[in-house]
């Protein structure tokens, strides 16, 4: 008599595909980005075929769960609710910022942790170790030490090679649309000016590509309007996290102008786009042309990025 062996539950729920999807869904986005597709082939084949995944993990846009397309779509709830992994990306203190037009206070945008932790200076401000963005100072000054890829020569290595997959990462879901914002303050004893233009603009990213973190690094690794010299300094702001002008105070909140005509220029496009790369320099009154002057530590790294990194 043929003896007919049970297959074990376990076995059937891991290679049932639609079983094994929401089993990974549950896993951190490290563990699932890093690990799971290095089990076995099918795993690998599905953590990059499975559009949930896809999502998971910031490589495939979510549709804001607000828009018409969306909600003709009943699984975009239930892939939304299945990337609320981490505090940064529960984070619904929404009244210090205006929102998006799209954006409800019950659906906030989720950042991407991972990206969050590697990158800090571009993303809202982090304390005690914990990824939630601190009410007090929503926004740092921006500094290269505090990227991940610096903390060691393998890491850095790691990070500047071509295929490295935080380059095609989105900064958040639903994904930032319409580009970056390239804000320039001049300050002087005759008041301050500014200009603004568009550096990544929907039409450098294709009509439809959502803006990725490669794009935002290397704006900030090559624009010369972005300064890191000395008597200045850099931040990045997302619209989410700025509150609205103060009268009498300065605007942008930290180190902005006391001048209307700069503070409603920087309303204008903290309206307009998502993020916008703050850059202030003092001008000073005196310039000796023929002394050569000393690069601050901030533009030696950006210079080593550069060379290493930026023009891949």
């Amino acid at each position: 008599m043929q003896e007919h062996k049970q297959e074990q539950p376990q076995v059937k729920v891991l290679t049932t595909t639609e079983l094994l999807e929401i089993i990974l869904l549950h896993l951190d986005t490290r563990t699932l980005l890093v690990s799971a597709d290095r089990v076995c082939q099918t795993w690998k084949v599905l953590v990059q075929t499975s559009p949930a995944i896809q999502q998971a993990l910031f490589f495939r846009p979510v549709p804001n769960p607000n828009s018409k397309k969306a909600k003709l779509h009943g699984h975009a709830k239930s892939i939304w609710n299945s990337l609320l992994s981490s505090p940064l990306e529960k984070d619904t203190n929404s009244e210090q910022g205006s929102m998006n037009e799209e954006e409800s206070p019950c659906t906030q945008p989720i950042y991407n942790s991972l990206l969050a932790q590697a990158f800090p200076p571009f993303f809202p401000s982090v304390y005690e170790g914990n990824l939630v963005a601190n009410e007090e100072k929503k926004t740092s000054r921006f500094s290269f030490k505090d990227l991940d890829m610096l903390s060691s020569p393998e890491k850095k290595t790691a990070y500047m090679r071509r295929e490295a997959s935080w380059r095609k990462m989105l900064l958040r879901q639903p994904p930032v649309y319409g580009g970056v914002a390239i804000f320039k303050m001049d300050h002087n004893r005759g008041g301050d000016r500014y200009k603004c233009y568009q550096q990544v603009s929907q039409k450098t990213l294709g009509f439809d590509e959502a803006l990725k973190m490669g794009h935002l690094f290397r704006t900030v690794i090559r624009n010369s309007d972005i300064y890191f010299g000395y008597f200045g300094e850099t931040r990045i702001y997302w619209s989410a996290y700025v509150p609205p002008c103060t009268p009498g105070g300065r605007y942008p909140p930290q180190d902005g102008s006391f001048y209307p005509t700069v503070q409603n220029g920087f309303a204008k496009a903290i309206k307009r786009s998502e993020i916008v790369v703050f850059s202030r320099e003092t001008v000073q009154g005196y310039v000796n042309h023929g002394e050569e002057i000393e690069l601050t530590d901030e533009e030696n790294l950006r210079k080593e990025i550069f060379q290493e990194c930026g023009k891949k």
